[in-house]
């Protein structure tokens, strides 16, 4: 991680000053072995030990690479907080073998071995203090107008440093917040930092690790600094950040006066109270040129506003990225870089190609019977080479019935028909097709339920494609002639 870079820049070619970076997180050797752990009959956990840097505002653990074996799991929490996180032998290796971000300076560590499991090992090898960020402000009023804010689409980098989504997985920065320091940790939903200005982080549930290999960082100066990157699930929730916290749609600047308002939200430094400090702080103010490749607003922004969001006046778009200032109390701008770099738009949609999120969701209802109305559920990670499991709950739990699941590429329309389509048209009243029924699986419910199981092919054409999925049942209870019931539609979306 690297400080927001501040530079004295107008347009009579100032020359630019750079501002002093923050100090860097230190590494502390650690070591702490849980042995070989072999489950045993009664013993649900083997507490490893704790983990304790004494004086020390958070801590990350790093790890040796570990040997967990299908079924155990590895969990950690923090003796300041309770905050909680857990890994598999999946979730830790996506983490690149580093912890989240644990406030306070005690860790316990517990292993919780499969059942059955043999010759599971976890052992800490150090652990990652963040330093405490004293930075100055540099504002462009003779005054701080920011106010906190709680933007969930934006998110901070460790201690210092702001970036923001653009879709389920893939986030932009700027390029100098990006410095190759191992275990780099995205976080969002922060709360306000401590009583002394020192960061405090949100549970693990709202921190994510950054996909291996997938960072894409220039850092050559204003209009040309910028970051694309994309995340990992995270290993609490399975899910991908944008499916919690929403995203921004990246936008070239729209033509127009120079005098449009903009925002920027982030995680800068403020000296007005020690809680705001490196907590999220929003405000707006007039853009200075019609470029949408380097960026120009009178926006205060301040050390580690770095990688913040410059925001359209509809809140959706995302212009581009925070990267430098230059503003006084006096006059000046703080700049950023937009979209409307070739580079830059290209690195997004280059990430966005090559990693895709894989998502399962449910939409609509379906028609039931007496006993209720039918459940279609997806389950699994929706990934290349994986499985997902189609689970039908809610039919007559009294009887073995007939039933087939349609699957189709589009839930919008089908043979040029939109979708739904009311069925009553053929005598089924109250129910839809909700799915173009390209395909059908048998797929009998046996006592009010059925699964199956969808394996995903290996294989790169599959990347990014999406089906919709409906269930049809035969129930002797429905009270439509044809005796079919339905479930809610489901959509899967295929990722890496």
């Amino acid at each position: 991680m690297r400080a927001f870079r501040t530079v004295a820049m107008f347009f009579a070619c100032a020359p630019l000053l750079a501002q002093t970076p923050p100090p860097q997180p230190s590494f502390v050797p650690y070591a702490l072995d849980s042995g070989v752990v072999n489950a045993q009959p009664g013993v649900p956990f083997v507490h490893v030990g704790d983990v304790h840097q004494p004086g020390t505002n958070s801590l990350q653990l790093c790890f040796a690479p570990p040997q967990l074996q299908p079924g155990t799991r590895l969990r950690m929490e923090s003796a300041r907080d309770g905050a909680v996180q857990w890994f598999d032998l999946h979730s830790i290796a996506d983490y690149q073998n580093v912890s989240a971000i644990f406030n306070g300076d005690r860790v316990r560590v517990e292993l919780w071995p499969g059942p059955g499991s043999s010759n599971n090992r976890i052992r800490v090898t150090r652990v990652r203090i963040e330093p405490v960020y004293a930075l100055p402000d540099l504002i462009c009023q003779a005054t701080d107008i920011r106010v906190p804010s709680s933007d969930p689409r934006v998110g901070r980098i460790d201690g210092c440093c702001t970036t923001f989504l653009l879709d389920e997985r893939t986030l932009s920065t700027a390029g100098h917040c990006i410095s190759g320091t191992f275990g780099q940790i995205i976080q969002f939903n922060v709360p306000p930092s401590d009583l002394a200005g020192n960061p405090v982080y949100p549970p693990p549930i709202d921190q994510y690790a950054l996909r291996a290999g997938s960072v894409t960082s220039i850092a050559n100066g204003v209009g040309a600094d910028y970051a694309v990157m994309s995340t990992v699930r995270n290993s609490v929730s399975g899910l991908y950040p944008g499916e919690s916290q929403g995203w921004f749609r990246a936008a070239l600047v729209p033509a127009g006066s120079s005098s449009q308002i903009w925002s920027v939200t982030g995680y800068g430094t403020s000296g007005v109270n020690n809680t705001w400090n490196l907590a999220q702080k929003s405000a707006s103010g007039p853009r200075g040129t019609t470029s949408n490749s380097t960026l120009q607003f009178r926006i205060s922004v301040t050390g580690c506003n770095s990688g913040s969001p410059v925001i359209g006046t509809n809140n959706i778009d995302a212009h581009g990225v925070v990267t430098h200032a230059g503003c006084t109390a006096t006059g000046g701008y703080n700049y950023g870089t937009g979209f409307g770099v070739p580079a830059y738009l290209q690195a997004l949609q280059g990430t966005q190609a090559a990693y895709v999120a894989g998502t399962v969701g449910a939409f609509g209802t379906g028609c039931g019977s007496p006993v209720g109305t039918p459940q279609l559920a997806l389950s699994g990670l929706p990934d290349l080479g994986a499985v997902v499991n189609a689970t039908v709950t809610v039919t007559d739990p009294q009887a073995n019935l007939f039933g087939v699941l349609m699957v189709g590429s589009s839930d919008s329309s089908w043979n040029g028909t939109p979708l739904p389509i009311d069925l009553g048209l053929v005598g089924i009243p109250g129910c839809s097709l909700r799915v173009a029924p390209d395909l059908q699986f048998s797929m009998s419910t046996n006592f009010g339920s059925a699964t199956l199981p969808l394996p995903i092919p290996n294989q790169a054409p599959f990347l990014g494609a999406s089906f919709s999925m409906q269930h049809f049942a035969l129930d002797p209870l429905a009270s439509n002639g044809a005796q079919l019931v339905t479930t809610n539609g489901a959509r899967m979306r295929i990722g890496n």
